[in-house]
């Protein structure tokens, strides 16, 4: 949803972008471009400006604005499968291809980032300057803007299966312009993290059951409250099932400065 609460942005395997108008109760367009699955969407805060990416690995740009297509993003190697925005105009994007891309849209360039040993399914943006992935090797890293390796990574995040192969990161989430990061999995648990000595330790701070696959993560602006998006399967994939789980929200409290859990 853009910032302002006026759109809302849905895709999928139709390949269109969809856009809803909220406060009009009605599909303002539909955007042709991509050409396959449409795996992720962001917006720029402030802006009505839309970053899609999809399966045919590149990024798209919308102006909902002027309800029209802006430009294309090429160089990943592999499905797209997450991108994060702030306010600048730029975007964060991960993919199958094991690589994180800085794309500073203006100056017409990219940063690429290596570090991980498998698919990187999830990533958001804590500042302009700093930004987190989650892996499908298990691992959690943050990542600053001015080093091409992650300053901390945390092997194992959610602990490993039966077979001991560490349990894939699905998701991540940051309280913007704080030290405190969510992510998720298929563990049982949504875990917080603190960022600290200066961005180089991940801290774990809390773990709050939350059963099944954890999908989508998004603090609340207030702070006071972090939503869990839950699945009985991965959203990227029909791999494994867990039939205890309930798909759904999960509503995680926090406390007024977000944290730590009341």
């Amino acid at each position: 949803a853009s910032s302002d609460g006026k759109f809302l942005a849905f895709g999928g395997k139709d390949k269109l972008v969809h856009v809803w108008d909220v406060r009009g109760g009605c599909l303002a367009d539909s955007f042709k471009g991509h050409r396959d699955t449409i795996t992720c969407l962001a917006f720029q805060r402030g802006t009505h400006e839309l970053f899609s990416g999809s399966n045919d690995r590149t990024i798209k740009i919308w102006n909902l604005d002027e309800m029209c297509y802006v430009e294309t993003l090429f160089g990943h190697q592999a499905e797209i499968t997450s991108i994060a925005s702030l306010a600048k105009e730029r975007c964060v994007s991960v993919s199958r291809d094991r690589t994180l891309r800085l794309w500073k849209v203006v100056e017409e360039s990219q940063l690429i980032f290596r570090g991980h040993n498998a698919s990187i399914d999830c990533t958001t943006m804590s500042t302009e300057e700093w930004f987190a992935a989650g892996s499908a090797d298990g691992g959690l890293s943050l990542w600053s803007t001015l080093k091409k390796k992650p300053t901390a990574v945390r092997r194992a995040a959610h602990g490993s299966d039966a077979n001991n192969i560490p349990n894939w990161i699905s998701s991540v989430a940051s309280l913007h312009h704080t030290d405190l990061i969510a992510s998720g999995s298929c563990d049982g648990f949504v875990r917080l993290w603190e960022c600290r000595a200066d961005n180089s330790k991940l801290h774990e701070v809390a773990a709050v059951p939350v059963p099944g696959f954890v999908n989508g993560l998004a603090f609340a602006s207030s702070g006071r409250f972090l939503l869990a998006g839950v699945g009985q399967e991965h959203r990227l994939g029909r791999w494994t099932r867990d039939a205890t789980a309930r798909n759904g929200l999960a509503i995680v409290p926090l406390t007024a400065d977000g944290s730590s859990l009341l």
